[in-house]
């Protein structure tokens, strides 16, 4: 056998760093084209089930996130074996830092309210560089299920960014995993089967935060 058989598999995606643009938005977000996030399924071999959509301005993050999968359940006990979005944040994008720091954030949220909450944040640091957890009821979000799918309007206040200063750093590490209760999750950046993301902000994409 050779050495080359011997490695795993690897993405096209794995071979560069992923990075686009996010415009700025006064006003809560609309399904409209310029802040529709690029999809990255077709270069991870994964079925494209939502779009993602974000903007920002100096009070917040604003994330539209609609997917075509129909909702199926929530599980309280294992929150991606049932449907439920994770935002994952660095607001100093810090590609050289292989673990969390108090920058880093990994935010939860649900179609239904879970514990009275539609989203928490759920940050696991590894050492004493942490931040406190911002309070569920101050993450907005707001969801329409539908038949055929659901949208979810979420929200992130800056005070629930530590780090968060557009005017000084312009950009943000970021990625996703939409899980769903049927099927396999959808990522932006890279999937779970290559790391394991929320401990690995270095493998995050990058957002570009554009003012026009």
């Amino acid at each position: 056998m050779s050495f080359f058989e011997d490695l795993p598999s690897l993405s096209p995606v794995q071979f560069f760093g992923v990075s686009c643009e996010c415009l700025y938005t006064r006003n809560s977000l609309k399904p409209e084209k310029a802040h529709l996030l690029p999809s990255m399924s077709d270069m991870l071999a994964e079925d494209c089930f939502a779009q993602i959509y974000a903007g920002w301005n100096m009070q917040k993050l604003s994330f539209l996130v609609v997917s075509k999968s129909s909702f199926q359940e929530v599980s309280a006990s294992d929150f991606r074996k049932g449907d439920s979005i994770e935002i994952f944040i660095d607001t100093r994008d810090l590609k050289t830092k292989s673990a969390i720091s108090r920058f880093c954030h990994h935010f939860v949220f649900f179609p239904v309210q879970v514990q009275n909450f539609h989203g928490r944040e759920i940050t696991r640091f590894c050492g004493d560089d942490i931040h406190s957890l911002c309070h569920p009821e101050d993450l907005q979000v707001h969801v329409t299920i539908e038949t055929n799918g659901y949208s979810a309007s979420i929200e992130i206040p800056s005070a629930c960014l530590n780090g968060y200063d557009p005017l000084s750093f312009n950009r943000l590490g970021f990625t996703y995993r939409i899980n769903r209760g049927q099927g396999a999750p959808q990522y932006f950046a890279v999937t779970s089967e290559e790391y394991v993301i929320e401990q690995h902000p270095s493998t995050w994409g990058t957002l570009q935060l554009v003012k026009d």
